[in-house]
Parts: C-alpha cells; sequence; structure tokens
C-alpha cells in the first residue's frame, strides 16, 4: 500500500525503498485511532511487533513514537511509521478517524449516548487507547478528565458508546451487508448481531445507502410544508406536510417515512415573512428574513394577535382564516326613550357592546366571533369601561353620552328601532335642522349661505342644550352668526344672554346688540361704576371684567353664554378661565378663528367648556378626536366658503441693519447674551424670562434704536427698517390706499405716529389704554382723510372690521404666525372688496 502523497515528504527515499523491499513481509494488526493519533501492530517475518503512534495535524505529522530500536533522525520516520499512515488511509486520502466521523456508526453511537441509553456490552478496553489520548488530549483537558468533568466532547469521547461505535467502525467499515428494519424499533441487522439504532441516526443510514439497499426508496424534497392555524385566545401555527401534521408522519432526523418511502420537505420559504428593510440590507449584508418557522409550533400570545393579523390578513386567508379587524358597521338599535333617557342596543357587526365590556373587565385582547377578531382594550370601546347594562344587554343613554359613543366608535353607524328616536340618531350627522329654526329673513337678518348652516348648526344645539364651537376663519362673520341665534331665541322666549368678549370689540358688540335685538334690554358691564341691574335680559362684558367680578355674575344662571375670541381662556390654569367656569349658564356657545394655536390640547381645553364631561381625559387618537368634536365644533375657511373673495398677497421686504443697529446689535449680545451663555455652559437652569428679555432688546433694535426702553440709554440713530416703512407708506398714500400698521411695541408705535403727525397724514389708533375704540374704527372707515390705522397686535389683532383699508404693514413679527394671521384678517375679510 503507497503512502498518501500528502505524507511523502516526512519520509527518507531510504524508507520508502524499505517498504517496497519488505512490505509483503510486513502485517498491520489491531489499527487504533483517536483524534488525529494513529496506532496498530505492526508485524515483521511474523516474529517481531512494533507499536507506532503517529499525530497528524493540518495534513502533516506533528508527533510520532515507535518501539523499533533505530535512533531516529529529525525528518527521517521508521517504516513503521509509514506503514501505520497508509493502514488508516484510504483511496481518497482520507484517514480513518476523518471517515469515523462520518460513518453511521459514529452518529449512532452519539446519538444513543445522547439519549442516555445503555450499553450491553462494552467495548473492551485497550491500553493503546490511554497512549493515543496522551498524545492528543491538552494539558488542561487531560485535568479535566481527571476530575470527571469537561466539555460534551470530552465526555462523549470518555463513554462507552465513542468506545463501542469505533470498534464496530473499526470491525466493519462501511458495513455493504448490512439491513435496515423498521418496526416497533428501528433495529440495523449485520452479520448475526441486531443493533438498535436511535431515530435521530436513521438518516444516517439513508445518507449511507443502507436504507435504499434495505427496501426503501430515497426520493428527496416529495412534502410540502405549511401550517395549520387555531385559535384558543392565542394563535397557534402547527407545522404541517402537505395538509398533514408533521408529527402524524414518522421523522428519522431531516427525513419522513411515508409509506416506504424516504424523503424530505421541499425548501419552502419562511410564511409571514417581515422583508429587511432595504437601508438595514445595505448596512448589515445577508440579513435573514424573519417569518415564522414550517418545522416547529408558534404560538403568537394575546396581545399580539391583532397586531399579527392586521399584517397578515391576506396571508392568513390563504390558510382559511378570514379575519376584520374592524366593525363594518355598528348599529344602534333603538327603542323608546325612557324619562328622556335613549333605549338603545349597540352591535358591532355580531359582537355585542356587552360582550365587548365583559371582555374589557378580563383584560382580554381579542374577541373573535366568525370572521370579526376585535380588541376590547381599542381606545374606541373605553367608554364601555363602568358602564352598566340592563335585559338584553341594553344602555340607557343621555344624548350626550350617545354622542360621545358616536364619535368613539369606527364603522358606519347604522339605525334601527323606535322611529322617535331617530331625531337622535341623526343629529351626530346632521349640521343643521331648517324646519326647526326660525327663518333668517323672518328675523330681519340677511344672512349668506354659509352662515344660513351656521345659525341653523347653532339653534340645533341649543335645542338639544348642547354647547358648541363656531370656529370659522377670521372674516366669515361668526358674530353675525351667534347674533343671528339670540335674536331667534328672543323671539321665542325670554332669555338671560351673557356675552363676553375681548375690550376691543365691545362696541362693535353694542351696535349688533342695539341694531338686531333693541327690544331687549341689556347692559355693558364695563368701566367704573359698573353695575349689574336686575331688569337687564343681556350683559355685555370683557373678559377682564368678568375675572374682577365673577362673584357678583354668578349669581345669576344664564340661558346662553356667548364667549367671542374663546381662545384667550385656552389655558384651563388661568384666573379669567375659571372665572366663567363658575358662572352657570345653560348652553355656552365659543366663537374663535383658532381654536388650536400651539397643540391639540387646547381644542380640547375649549370643548371641555362648553360641552362639560364630553371628551375622555386622554384622546390620543387623532382620528378619534376628530369624530368626537365632529357635533360641537364648526368651522369653514375662506377658501372654503368666500370664493369671491379677492386675494391676498403677501410681499415680504427685507433690509440690512444700519452700521448704528448694528453696534448696539452687538453690545446687547454682550452685555445680556454673553452671561446667558456662560451660565447655560456651567450647567445653570436660566428664567425664561431672562431669555424672552433679551430677545425682546434685540427685536426693538430692529426695529428702530429710538424705541428701546428697558433702561438703555441709546441715542435715536437710524434703522435700515424705518426707512423701507415709511417708503412703503409714502406709495401706498400715494396711491390713494388706506394702511393698517399692527406693531407689539407701544414706543414703535408713537414713533409711526409722530411720523403720520409731522406729515399731517390723519390716522386713527387702538392700543390697550384706548377708551372709545368704536369711535377710532369708525372714524377710520367714515373719514377719507384718515389715511393710517396704527394698532398694538394684542389690542386690536381680533374682533374688529377694517375692511375699508388694502394695506396690512406687521411692522415687527409676533410670537405666533397665528395671531399675525388674526390681526391680517380685520382687513382681509367678509365685506373686503379690494386685493389686500
Amino acid at each position: 500500500m503507497p503512502i498518501p502523497s500528502r505524507y511523502l515528504r516526512a519520509f527518507s527515499p531510504s524508507t520508502i525503498r524499505q517498504l517496497e523491499t519488505i512490505g509483503s513481509k510486513v502485517v498491520v494488526r489491531a489499527p487504533l485511532f483517536f483524534r488525529s493519533a494513529y496506532t496498530a501492530m505492526v508485524v515483521e517475518n511474523e516474529r517481531r511487533t512494533f507499536t507506532p503512534v503517529v499525530v497528524v495535524e493540518a495534513a502533516k505529522i506533528a508527533r510520532w513514537s515507535c518501539t523499533c530500536s533505530e535512533q531516529l533522525r529529525d525528518g527521517d520516520l521508521c517504516r513503521h511509521l509509514a506503514f501505520v499512515i497508509t493502514s488508516a488511509s484510504t483511496t481518497d486520502g482520507r484517514l480513518a478517524n476523518e471517515r469515523y466521523e462520518a460513518s453511521f456508526w459514529r452518529a449512532i453511537g452519539y446519538a444513543s449516548f445522547v439519549e442516555g441509553r445503555q450499553l450491553g456490552v462494552a467495548a473492551a478496553s485497550d491500553h493503546r487507547d490511554e497512549l493515543l489520548r496522551k498524545y492528543t488530549l491538552t494539558a488542561q483537558e487531560q485535568e479535566l478528565m481527571k476530575r470527571g468533568v469537561g466539555s460534551s466532547r470530552l465526555q462523549w469521547e470518555s463513554s462507552p458508546w465513542f468506545r463501542w461505535s469505533r470498534a464496530h467502525f473499526l470491525k466493519h467499515g462501511d458495513a455493504p451487508g448490512a439491513r435496515l428494519q423498521i418496526g416497533e424499533n428501528v433495529q440495523l441487522l449485520i452479520d448475526d448481531e441486531r443493533i438498535d439504532v436511535p431515530r435521530n441516526a436513521v438518516e444516517s443510514l439513508v445518507d449511507a445507502g443502507i436504507a435504499a439497499a434495505s427496501g426503501y426508496s430515497v426520493v428527496p424534497e416529495l412534502l410540502t410544508p405549511s401550517l395549520r392555524v387555531s385559535f384558543d385566545g392565542r394563535l397557534v401555527f402547527t407545522p404541517v406536510l402537505d395538509a398533514r401534521d408533521r408529527d402524524a408522519l414518522p421523522r428519522f432526523g431531516r427525513f419522513f417515512l411515508d409509506g416506504t418511502t424516504f424523503t424530505t420537505a421541499r425548501n419552502a420559504p419562511p410564511m409571514f415573512a417581515d422583508p429587511v428593510a432595504a437601508g438595514q440590507t445595505a448596512l448589515f449584508e445577508a440579513r435573514p428574513v424573519t417569518g415564522l418557522p414550517l418545522d416547529r409550533t408558534t404560538i403568537i400570545s394575546g396581545e399580539d394577535v391583532l397586531p399579527f393579523v392586521r399584517k397578515h390578513r391576506h396571508e392568513l386567508a390563504n390558510l382559511g382564516i378570514e379575519a376584520r379587524t374592524e366593525a363594518e358597521e355598528v348599529t344602534f338599535d333603538f327603542r323608546p326613550a325612557q324619562n328622556e333617557l335613549l333605549d338603545v342596543a349597540i352591535t358591532f357587526d355580531d359582537i355585542t357592546a356587552a360582550e365587548i365590556a365583559e371582555a374589557r373587565k378580563k383584560k382580554e385582547r381579542v374577541l373573535v366571533k366568525g370572521d370579526l377578531w376585535l380588541d376590547p382594550m381599542d381606545a374606541q370601546f373605553a367608554w364601555l369601561d363602568g358602564t352598566r347594562f340592563f335585559g338584553e344587554g341594553r344602555l340607557f343613554l343621555t344624548r350626550l353620552e350617545y354622542l360621545r359613543v358616536r364619535g368613539s366608535v369606527r364603522g358606519r353607524a347604522v339605525f334601527r328601532g323606535d322611529a322617535a328616536s331617530e331625531e337622535a340618531f341623526k343629529v351626530f350627522d346632521a349640521l343643521h335642522d331648517a324646519s326647526a329654526a326660525p327663518l333668517p329673513a323672518d328675523l330681519g337678518m340677511d344672512l349668506y349661505g354659509y352662515q344660513q348652516t351656521g345659525y341653523q348648526w347653532l339653534w340645533l344645539l341649543q335645542q338639544n342644550d348642547f354647547g358648541g364651537l363656531l370656529c370659522d376663519d377670521m372674516g366669515l362673520g361668526k358674530t353675525h352668526q351667534a347674533m343671528a341665534l339670540i335674536r331667534a331665541l328672543t323671539r321665542v322666549a325670554q332669555p338671560s344672554i351673557l356675552i363676553v368678549c375681548p375690550t376691543s370689540v365691545l362696541d362693535h358688540w353694542r351696535e349688533k346688540l342695539a341694531r338686531y335685538v333693541p327690544e331687549v334690554r341689556f347692559d355693558v358691564h364695563h368701566g367704573a361704576g359698573r353695575e349689574v341691574r336686575d331688569d337687564a335680559r343681556a350683559i355685555l362684558t370683557s373678559y377682564g371684567v368678568v375675572r374682577s367680578d365673577f362673584a357678583r355674575l354668578r349669581t345669576r344662571r344664564f340661558d346662553l353664554i356667548v364667549l367671542d375670541e374663546m381662545q384667550i381662556i385656552k389655558n384651563p390654569s388661568t384666573a379669567t378661565h375659571q372665572a366663567l367656569r363658575a358662572i352657570e349658564g345653560r348652553i355656552v356657545i365659543g366663537l374663535t378663528g383658532t381654536p388650536v394655536e400651539n397643540h391639540e390640547r387646547e381644542l380640547k381645553a375649549l370643548l371641555d367648556f362648553v360641552v362639560p364631561g364630553y371628551l375622555p381625559r386622554d384622546v390620543s387618537d387623532r382620528a378619534m378626536l376628530q369624530r368626537l368634536v365632529r357635533p360641537f365644533v364648526l368651522r369653514r375657511t375662506k377658501a372654503q366658503v368666500l370664493t369671491e373673495l379677492p386675494p391676498k398677497i403677501v410681499d415680504r421686504r427685507t433690509c440690512e441693519l444700519s452700521a448704528h443697529q448694528k453696534a448696539l446689535y452687538r453690545q446687547v449680545i454682550e452685555s445680556r447674551g454673553k452671561p446667558l451663555r456662560a451660565q447655560l455652559r456651567a450647567g445653570a437652569r436660566i428664567p425664561y424670562i431672562h431669555v424672552f428679555a433679551a430677545l425682546n432688546y434685540l427685536k426693538q433694535i430692529c426695529n428702530h434704536p429710538a424705541s428701546v426702553g428697558g433702561g438703555l440709554a441709546m441715542p435715536d440713530g437710524d434703522s435700515g427698517k424705518w426707512d423701507v416703512f415709511t417708503g412703503l407708506v409714502e406709495e401706498c398714500l400715494t396711491s390713494g390706499l388706506k394702511v393698517v400698521v399692527f406693531s407689539q411695541y407701544l414706543p414703535m408705535l408713537e414713533l409711526i405716529e409722530k411720523h403720520l403727525a409731522d406729515r399731517r397724514i390723519g390716522f386713527a389708533s387702538i392700543k390697550g389704554a384706548t377708551r372709545d375704540r368704536g369711535a377710532e374704527t369708525r372714524r377710520f372707515r367714515d373719514d377719507d382723510d384718515c389715511r393710517v390705522f396704527t394698532a398694538s397686535l394684542r389690542a386690536a389683532g381680533l374682533g374688529i372690521d377694517l375692511t375699508s383699508a388694502s394695506v396690512v404693514i406687521h411692522y415687527d413679527r409676533w410670537w405666533n404666525q397665528a395671531r399675525e394671521d388674526q390681526a391680517t384678517d380685520r382687513v382681509h375679510r367678509l365685506g373686503q372688496n379690494k386685493g389686500v
């Protein structure tokens, strides 16, 4: 037997020649190996026996020894070592240990060891085994062996099953005559021996061809893997093969026995897979596609069922599971009202509200009936908590409670039952009830179509004892629509009315009341010496007065409270908001063009005021919030209703700071900004007011150095912005246009007014200290020589009509864009016939 070529270099030419001359006289007996160490009994001339040991590492002979008497030089191995190498090798160059590791004998032995089977007759011990272990085990492994511990590999190699399987491998090799017999047990028949085979080791017998030689056919990938779905509060995915339970087919490792055929499952992609995002794939190459495995049971817990169903609805349908996670119809089945309470049963397709309420009590995450899978803990069912049901799962609801239900739930609402309750059902969807509200013409009021809709909606609300928010854009006549409601109420009853508005629009409301309800005695509760007369059916006052006089106002109960520019009380913690809360009113109507300036909590604060207790505490779902507020909030934009309104053109003018302004700007940055930055770097918390004050100084420097107050001694200097402004005003006046100028700083308005007075340009003005505001707006409207209207944004940015102008100049920017837009809409509003 020739030496494998990869080991030729280890032997000298003389040793190789010896093999050729004495090879026929040498017998190699009882070969043995452990890992990469090999030995055998080498007998020469039937007289002398040698026991060489060869250790092979990385296809090279690493260590060796022999019991022959020759003195071996480095690089010159004895012929006995060559005989061991050749006897342990096959024609393909593999050594015995390599063939053993891939053999079915090793698979049978290792599977038996793992299963803890008892070995009937252990292989005989061989002292050479200990010798081989000394050559291959590391010092650490040998120490662990002494202690009786070690890795799973060490434990396997120390077991009787290792010695058994190695011995059978050395005795039988590939055992071509062996046969496989499968009954209650699996056995390997070889010669006169019956060997019990663990099921997991059978695949090695199939791979070795023994199954085929035993009469079984081997056809890979005949079975199609899939999953069967069941639901028991959880989604359970059970693996199946060709629609049969995977466990019903006898399994032997990766093979299944289908009759007399050994086969495997086809290679199928995972089901319910979520492809990895492209960005992840690029960043982490070879990222796997996730999905449910096809070879073992997967359970989706209750809290994860609905998200899974929503995501994989179509794939579930392919497995025979139809699943809808939203009810298509929400049926309201009414019976005749009981003591003004609505008697209604509510059903979500086939699932009743009572069933959902019970599931919520149990904290269940899935409720299934038919193909409808609902999440009882969904926010749309929060109103069910604490709800009391009566016979047949029915509810007694006030109209407000009913509207909260309608606003909370999703799905198309369907009416059934008592015809007399149909009006309550429709009130959620109807914006007006033309048959019930007095006609505007009969009230002596001329309303646009959209204003009639708003008035009829207000009428419908008060008829049902509901408040509401009229949130039309600035300039669409919210005051006019509210006045129509007041006019209608005074025609059919003698209501007690409270109207609260900003001080700047008191005159506007006084004029409207005198014009449209002259028969109603009203008091303007404002100014020094104010009193509330007992015979006054209507009281007109300001937010500031309410805050200071609420103790007197709260002694009266009002049928209607109208809050103009209601966003003023958007913060529930303010004294004004709380003072108004203390005043009792049957109906509260709020008018505001900006129900949301900063965040949706402002809308909730306003709606909580006009419809107390209606909105849930926390509405994080925006779609639900929209449904809930829909019956009580009416908002139209100019673009929707004023198609004939002339355009609003925004012209932004830019300018440079003058050299003097730049110097002052840097001075403030140095004196006020630098200390703030130092405190921030030191980790100190800076009060907001300090930052705001610094920004205010900088803004006023940009306006005009002469307008800066606050103790800064600054000469008049010049201003780039002032130069642009004066040129713009002159251009407008030369063109015959009237101009409105807004600024948030009173010193700046004083500079502007001094400039106008010096040039004998007529102007009107409203600031916080202005007493007769109505006279100022009338003079600007009616006096052709009054060309300019100056105003502070806070005092005149709301509620007044300045449509005689066609130019609005914001000399400086307000902190909130919405407030600027409101001020601009004093000019660009209903009644404007010129481009603005």
